[in-house]
């Protein structure tokens, strides 16, 4: 009768610790699924803003391109809110109508509101991962990695905004003010990417962005230095990236370390 009682204790231990590992394991994939989806709807509104700024800024034809985009963007923001835990799923939907505001009036705006709608989505999705990843690293009790994330990802932060500041200024750089103001971004941009370089030295140092702050130095630097708007755009659009790799090279090493690598993103 001992032997039983003590087979049955057994297998209720058993049972209970296959039932804790599966919920576990099951959080763990929620959590990694929200930050893949995340990290694409980020891309998708990076290139969505991309293909309207130059619609708007030179007349390109891109509705093939944004159509495409939008089918993308409504089937992530779906999926999302789909395998959000349901305490969350408000944060995900206030998302989603971000993102339909930012698709269905961008031909009514200027290139600052443009800029500032983007903006707005693009960090939503950022502070949802950034939620996400805080979570993970507290429930996972890693509160060194948690400490060195919060510094990286506030440099992160700061970079994006000082770069929205330069994108708004580009509309007005032929008026002395707007000059003045296009130049000061220029160099706090330029040094915001060096502070970068200490997360992320290969996204830093990739040959575009190297090229861009060249670009920015002399800009501000040299008040002759000549550069049109297109161009400066697609300075911006460079470093946007490369700020955009640095954030990704951070959330690769975590996942890695706390799960499994994340996936090569999906080029729409």
């Amino acid at each position: 009768m001992f032997v039983l009682i003590s087979m049955l204790i057994s297998i209720g231990i058993l049972g209970l610790m296959f039932f804790f590992a599966k919920q576990r394991e099951s959080t763990l994939q929620r959590k990694y699924e929200l930050l893949v989806d995340l990290r694409q709807v980020l891309y998708l509104c990076r290139q969505h803003r991309s293909a309207t700024h130059h619609a708007l800024m030179f007349g390109e034809h891109r509705e093939t391109e944004l159509n495409h985009l939008h089918d993308l963007i409504h089937e992530k923001s779906n999926h999302l809110i789909a395998i959000a835990h349901f305490d969350n799923k408000p944060m995900y939907r206030i998302l989603q109508l971000k993102l339909k505001t930012l698709m269905k009036e961008w031909s009514d705006r200027n290139i600052a509101r443009n800029q500032m709608v983007h903006g707005k989505a693009i960090r939503h999705c950022m502070f949802l991962m950034d939620e996400v990843m805080l979570a993970w690293l507290v429930e996972s009790n890693r509160e060194d990695l948690s400490d060195e994330y919060h510094m990286n990802w506030q440099q992160v932060i700061d970079t994006m905004e000082a770069l929205t500041q330069l994108r708004i200024s580009i509309e007005d750089m032929h008026s002395t003010e707007g000059r003045a103001r296009m130049q000061h971004y220029c160099d706090v941009v330029r040094r915001k990417l060096n502070q970068l370089a200490l997360i992320s030295p290969l996204s830093i140092a990739a040959p575009a962005c190297s090229k861009a702050m060249h670009t920015l130095s002399e800009l501000h630097d040299n008040p002759s230095y000549e550069i049109d708007a297109e161009r400066l755009y697609q300075l911006t659009s460079d470093v946007s990236l490369s700020i955009a790799h640095v954030y990704d090279h951070m959330l690769a090493e975590l996942t890695e370390s706390l799960y499994i690598p994340l996936p090569k993103l999906v080029i729409a």
